[in-house]
């Protein structure tokens, strides 16, 4: 029997639809993962979008007068005709199937949204590379030429820099392969899978790159001092953070039977992929404000003038921007990995991934561009306090965090330092 696909049945508009009719919520999110089950399953029509493969089925299922069957929709979309019975098993049988598409087709998609996806992370990618480029060139400059050499450190926050740059470049790609369309019906089940795939390599990236950001900070702290409490809590959060992100990559590789689970609709995943990564974001917000206050307490042991105290915690406290930009992320990942015709689209984690990152970089090399500041116009901003990052010591030593050494209230003697050596 010839099916046409093509052409639509002569229909009078439904008398049951009211005027100023809106699609609700719950019907909302079966359409759309409906346009998720039928674009996985219709490989023969995988570069047209999943609202145009739901018409073909009605089509079908009408020609046919709902007598649907598995092998018809193996023949004429793709599926094995194992597939063809689980898409007819999880819409209640082949008459429930064919009732499905029908009234998705011809009674419901004249009034489905058609939101678009902002454009952001393209701009926002160009943006903060630029920035980022600019203050990482300054932090390895003030380090060669202020510090006496670039440290241990410096390097690590290289590796983060080239990672970040690494992580815009594919969420760049993320937002072409994304299109314009924030609703599943509005693409094709390519860019659906090319989405979810290049998302999901983002996801598993992104613990690499926030872990090498990290370790930089806290090889960072460990060499500016030797007071044991400093030391033993960089020590915790690095077990935190390294375990994270080895927790994090076993999840994502383990979640579904399939790490490709986007191939296989019709497989249960083991893990909520949304409440995972929400675990997981809070965890790096955590030791994102512990090392954000890691230093604090060694500010407030030394002797210093107010003016200096005040302007070393604000060197110190700029990582609270970078707390902020990660609880926002937070929030997209709650509102934007949910099923709905305006919050389907995972760029705007994108966007505030990419702000989170660099601002990260960006802020732990205030220190050390404040302190080339201080080198190249000190009748200006000596005046501002020495305890940004490095300071000439009477000895001639270069390197230090404020002062070589720095006096508590109690009159004890605290090395602060950014290189051990000296």
């Amino acid at each position: 029997m010839d099916i046409n696909l093509t052409d639509d049945p002569q229909l009078g508009p439904n008398p049951q639809i009211p005027e100023g009719f809106q699609v609700s919520p719950h019907d909302m999110l079966r359409i759309l993962s409906t346009a998720m089950w039928i674009g996985g399953s219709s490989p023969n029509f995988k570069y047209e979008t999943t609202g145009e493969v739901i018409k073909k089925y009605a089509r079908y299922a009408w020609a046919v007068r709902g007598k649907v069957t598995a092998p018809d929709i193996s023949r004429l979309f793709g599926p094995s005709e194992g597939e063809a019975e689980w898409l007819l098993e999880i819409f209640g049988g082949p008459k429930s199937f064919g009732e499905m598409m029908v009234a998705i087709a011809y009674d419901l998609y004249p009034y489905l949204p058609h939101p678009t996806n902002p454009n952001v992370v393209v701009p926002l990618f160009i943006s903060f590379t630029i920035i980022t480029t600019f203050i990482m060139a300054l932090r390895l400059w003030s380090r060669y030429k202020v510090a006496g050499g670039i440290q241990p450190f410096d390097w690590l926050a290289v590796v983060g820099f080239a990672l970040t740059i690494a992580w815009g470049g594919i969420a760049v790609y993320h937002d072409h392969i994304n299109t314009q369309w924030q609703a599943f019906y509005d693409k094709s089940w390519y860019n659906l899978a090319g989405g979810l795939e290049t998302y999901y390599a983002l996801t598993v990236f992104y613990s690499w790159v926030m872990m090498a950001i990290k370790l930089s900070l806290l090889l960072f702290y460990y060499r500016m001092t030797n007071w044991n409490y400093i030391r033993w809590s960089v020590y915790a959060t690095t077990f935190v953070v390294v375990g994270t992100t080895i927790s994090a990559t076993m999840v994502w590789l383990l979640q579904c039977p399939h790490v490709r689970y986007w191939e296989y609709p019709w497989e249960m995943c083991r893990i909520n992929r949304k409440k995972a990564e929400m675990v997981i974001a809070s965890l790096y917000i955590f030791t994102d404000i512990v090392i954000w206050i890691l230093p604090m307490p060694l500010v407030f042991q030394l002797k210093l003038y107010p003016r200096e105290r005040l302007l070393a915690l604000i060197t110190f406290s700029l990582g609270a921007i970078a707390c902020v930009a990660s609880c926002y992320r937070l929030a997209m990942i709650d509102q934007f990995s949910n099923y709905s015709s305006q919050s389907s689209s995972t760029l705007i984690i994108d966007a505030w991934t990419i702000i989170e990152l660099n601002l990260a970089l960006i802020c732990s090399s205030a220190p050390a561009v404040r302190a080339l500041a201080i080198h190249y116009a000190p009748k200006i901003l000596n005046s501002l306090g020495t305890v940004a990052f490095t300071s000439q010591s009477a000895t001639g030593k270069k390197g230090s965090i404020g002062s070589t050494t720095g006096s508590s209230k109690t009159g004890a003697q605290a090395r602060v330092t950014s290189d051990p050596e000296k």
